[in-house]
């Protein structure tokens, strides 16, 4: 595949998205000026280039006259080239962290001026009546007008400034652009372009921002194809048939955006508003033979969205530490009319994912559990459909916020792990079931800390440890016996996870940060339940005193989390060594209160 220019980008999302946008003047082909104000002819190319017209004048008979009019911001991209390679990312206005800007270009005679706005994060700039100069050439490389552009003329401007060049496309667009100069030095070279794109305000593009995120579309009908046609901003349609990700070799992927990680998995990286959507009435299926991958991988993107697709493992199940599909570092994600099935460990597993939308979708037969979330925020599942999935906890979030589940459906689920409670929730977290209904579930404790139920239905639902409190039914309460018998079964527990961290067989990664997880969550429920029963006991006075040291330690417990992951940041065994040493300060918290205050 050849490599992806942001300019080319551009050009291609003109010609493909934005064929009624606000045009030019009939006949116009983006030339250079023709005819002079007196009336004469004239070659754009006479003109010395060093020798830019003084009085910042362009003739009004050129394509130039299109940039006249009031221009809505559109979307950001960037693009940059290093010895490491090349980088791109594109924000649209509709994103939540995208700039504000607006553009208005006015004509004054012969001459051209522009009101420039543009704000983001902590940069703002903010231009009135500067003049446009005419200049031969292009306003960057591969731009598709490569004749002329306007250069902004800014008499504050600092002497080494990077000048912003207007200029218009074929179909209405206009572009603001800095170009930084290529550094061609050996050791470090360098080259990067900003472009900012407008639309002529009222053009009706404007009223459909999904379809302004996706610049191009393709269909494509195997996997290679799938994997070579990934880029950024672009809807991928694909045709009917079973997409076998274990079947691809790495030397046949041409794309910037695929990496190969470990055993089949291929991980989709660096990529932003990207669309994959069955074709219409398709039945699509994606699919790997290897356990230890998820079917499909996405890291370092935003604005990804998934529609109409099934994917699964082609393993036994009990045989896959997988999950189906994972995300890492992405803000932005939509998942919609998916079925994810069996083998995979989890249906969706995240980390430091943010804004995520989950609708009309399946997640059934997994062997784990169904969701998985650590450092997410701002999560909504709405009709979605969660069944006949085991052994562990059914929804596990872990530094989460704001995760909402409407109209949504669980049935046949089964934690049957003494020490997993169906719903897991961390320190500082909380989560939302409206609407919902739960059939036919099985577990110990629904929830190890409070969650808010709203208009939900139950039916057949079982739960082992019923006499036993939960943080979602406060108005029980447990014994000093129930406590101790469970201080015994998670001692057991942990003989059993020790004995088998200690043991000759070999385990992988994902297996270790589960095995890890597990150890983590099992004592932190425990510590929850003797929490609730030293709540019922001890008298408000001291209650008081032990939950300011409570607080205290909960704070040292993080940062011990925190300091034992830094080493190993981004890392596969940050996982595995944060909950490690949460596993270690948890244990010995929750001993030391059922030493002083139970036995």
């Amino acid at each position: 595949m050849k490599k992806e220019i942001i300019c080319r980008m551009a050009a291609v999302m003109l010609s493909a998205v934005l064929l009624t946008a606000c045009g030019g003047k009939e006949g116009q082909d983006g030339t250079a000026p023709t005819e002079a104000a007196d009336g004469s002819q004239s070659e754009a190319q006479e003109t010395p280039e060093t020798e830019p017209a003084t009085d910042n004048t362009v003739s009004s008979q050129t394509s130039a006259d299109t940039m006249v009019g009031e221009w809505v911001y559109v979307c950001s991209l960037y693009h940059s080239e290093d010895a490491d390679g090349e980088y791109d990312s594109c924000v649209m206005s509709t994103d939540d962290d995208a700039p504000t800007s607006a553009v208005i270009i006015r004509s004054d005679g012969e001459k051209y001026l522009v009101d420039y706005n543009f704000s983001a994060y902590e940069y703002s700039e903010k231009v009135y009546g500067a003049a446009l100069e005419y200049k031969d050439g292009t306003a960057y490389r591969d731009a598709e007008n490569d004749k002329w552009y306007l250069e902004m003329v800014d008499p504050f401007a600092e002497e080494e400034a990077v000048p912003y060049r207007f200029s218009v496309t074929d179909k209405g667009i206009l572009i603001v652009s800095r170009e930084h100069p290529m550094d061609n030095s050996e050791e470090y070279p360098y080259y990067s372009t900003d472009i900012n794109m407008y639309m002529k305000k009222g053009s009706p593009e404007l009223d459909d921002p999904e379809n302004l995120a996706y610049f191009d579309t393709v269909t494509v009908s195997d996997t290679t194809e799938l994997l070579n046609s990934i880029a950024n901003n672009r809807k991928i349609i694909v045709r009917e048939g079973t997409y076998d990700f274990s079947d691809v070799s790495i030397d046949k992927i041409d794309s910037r955006f695929i990496e190969k990680t470990y055993g089949d998995a291929f991980e989709i990286t660096r990529v932003s508003n990207l669309c994959i959507e069955a074709d219409k009435n398709a039945k699509v299926l994606f699919c790997i033979d290897e356990p230890y991958d998820p079917v499909m991988s996405f890291s370092s993107g935003g604005n990804i969205r998934l529609r109409g697709i099934t994917a699964g493992h082609n393993v036994e199940p009990g045989y896959c530490s997988g999950s189906v599909l994972y995300f890492n570092d992405i803000s932005g994600l939509d998942i919609e009319g998916c079925s994810l099935y069996g083998s995979g460990t989890y249906g969706i597993e995240a980390d430091y994912t943010y804004d995520i939308n989950v609708t009309d979708t399946e997640i059934y037969e997994c062997t784990y559990g169904l969701i998985n979330f650590r450092h997410t925020g701002i999560a909504n599942f709405k009709n979605c459909v969660m069944r006949d999935s085991s052994d562990l906890t059914m929804i596990s979030i872990d530094g989460g916020y704001d995760v909402t589940f409407e109209d949504c459906k669980f049935n046949n689920n089964k934690s049957s792990n003494e020490t997993s409670s169906f719903v897991y929730l961390g320190e500082y977290d909380n989560a939302t079931f409206r609407k919902c209904s739960f059939s036919n579930n099985q577990f110990f404790t629904f929830s190890n800390r409070e969650v808010t139920m709203e208009d939900c239905t139950y039916d057949s639902n079982y739960a082992a440890f019923s006499d036993l409190i939960t943080s979602s039914d406060p108005e029980k309460a447990l014994d000093k016996d129930t406590i101790l018998d469970n201080y015994k079964k998670v001692l057991k527990k942990q003989d059993e996870i020790d004995s088998k961290l200690n043991s000759d067989s070999l385990m992988d990664q994902m297996t270790l940060n589960q095995t890890a997880y597990d150890e983590y969550n099992m004592w932190d429920t425990l510590l929850n339940q003797v929490w609730q029963y030293l709540g019922a006991t001890l008298d408000e006075k001291e209650m008081e005193v032990l939950k300011e040291e409570q607080q205290k330690w909960i704070k040292e417990k993080e940062t011990a989390m925190k300091d034992a992951g830094a080493d190993f940041e981004g890392g596969s065994m940050q996982p595995m060594v944060e909950y490690g040493a949460g596993s270690s300060s948890t244990r010995k918290r929750t001993e030391l209160l059922i030493g002083k205050y139970i036995q």
